[in-house]
């Protein structure tokens, strides 16, 4: 569970904090648990939302709601990316990843790592969708940016 709310903070000790909290979240609500996944799902479940929630708490005056959606582009991935980013290990893009700003990072990987819609993630982080949609942009290209 480290690992993943180490996705989600700047240092170790600020993972290990998340990690805290949704241990506390997890034994508070351990009687809600009704086996309709797996134990790990569960707690991973618990171990996000609290990471999200430690995100919005400390980090809700970075992102900005009046962006331009104009601003960036909302183009896929060109081929010679895409076969950039599939030569690299996992663990080499988890590096990169864990140097991305907060802001764009937690977008990231709620997207991609744990398969959330643009719209779950608006909701979760109380965030326009188009927002959120423009942050996941801009971090595809900050990532990018620095395998290229």
């Amino acid at each position: 569970m480290l690992g993943v709310c180490m996705r989600y903070a700047n240092s170790k000790e600020e993972a290990e904090d998340v990690m805290m909290d949704g241990f506390m979240g997890v034994f508070k609500n351990i009687s809600t648990y009704r086996g309709e996944s797996s134990l790990d799902s569960w707690i991973r479940s618990i171990m996000v939302k609290t990471a999200i929630s430690h995100f919005r708490a400390e980090k809700k005056h970075l992102m900005n709601d009046s962006l331009d959606d104009k601003e960036d582009s909302l183009m896929p991935i060109s081929e010679r990316e895409e076969s950039i980013v599939t030569r690299l290990e996992a663990k080499q893009v988890l590096e990169i990843v864990a140097k991305m700003p907060e802001d764009l990072r937690v977008i990231f990987n709620l997207r991609l790592v744990e398969e959330y819609s643009f719209k779950e993630i608006a909701e979760e982080l109380e965030k326009n969708e188009n927002t959120v949609r423009v942050y996941y942009q801009r971090a595809r290209k900050w990532l990018i940016d620095r395998i290229i």
